[in-house]
């Protein structure tokens, strides 16, 4: 599979070693030679990927976040370019979701809800799109946002109550794990048609 690979920073080197490593071949050129997009690029960058995307209808990955959903996922329908995108790629990262929605469910009004990010200092959006996702998954949490230092991403889900406190945590060592996930996600859309969501590619790959 040939990945073309949209955005070179930190996020977008992972892809291209880890494609590498995992027998694919990588292009920084969006051509009609290309398999599959990966992106992570930047939020004004992506409603002109979905357009150059459109003339092609290449499968596209996009771990970007912060877009204008409604804006591009239009274009995305009205010209049937496949599409996986998610904020947050990480598998570790689907599991712990998994397990703070069941968590939120059980405890329901016993616990207060709060959860703390911590990202690193360039990182702009606060709270970041997993955790926002995380709050829709769990009813009533609240995310307390930290960016400092170079921390890839931690983020923890807290339930307090008077007699106890549960606390789960997922702390990405570095950038391969969402690399991984980013790749995977592109092997399993190759030949879809459709918009799908990580959740989508997850629960038919580990349910």
């Amino acid at each position: 599979m040939k990945i073309g690979i949209l955005g070179y920073g930190k996020m977008g080197k992972a892809v291209e070693k880890l494609s590498h490593d995992l027998g694919h071949e990588t292009s920084r050129v969006l051509d009609s030679t290309i398999d599959v997009a990966i992106d992570f690029t930047a939020p004004l960058a992506v409603k002109k990927t979905a357009i150059v995307l459109s003339k092609t209808q290449t499968p596209w990955v996009l771990g970007t976040t912060g877009w204008n959903r409604e804006e591009v996922l239009q274009i995305v329908q009205d010209h049937k370019i496949p599409l996986l995108y998610g904020p947050n790629f990480s598998l570790g990262m689907a599991f712990f979701s998994r397990l703070a929605k069941t968590a939120g469910s059980l405890m329901e009004d016993f616990y207060d809800k709060v959860g703390i990010e911590i990202h690193h200092a360039e990182k702009k959006d606060a709270p970041s799109g997993t955790a926002l996702k995380l709050m829709e998954k769990v009813p009533g949490l609240t995310f307390t946002s930290i960016r400092s230092g170079h921390h890839v991403g931690t983020h923890q889900v807290i339930f307090d109550s008077q007699e106890d406190t549960v606390e789960i945590t997922h702390r990405a060592k570095n950038r391969d794990g969402f690399a991984k996930g980013a790749i995977l996600g592109a092997e399993w859309l190759v030949g879809k048609q459709g918009i799908y969501i990580f959740d989508d590619f997850f629960k038919e790959r580990f349910s």
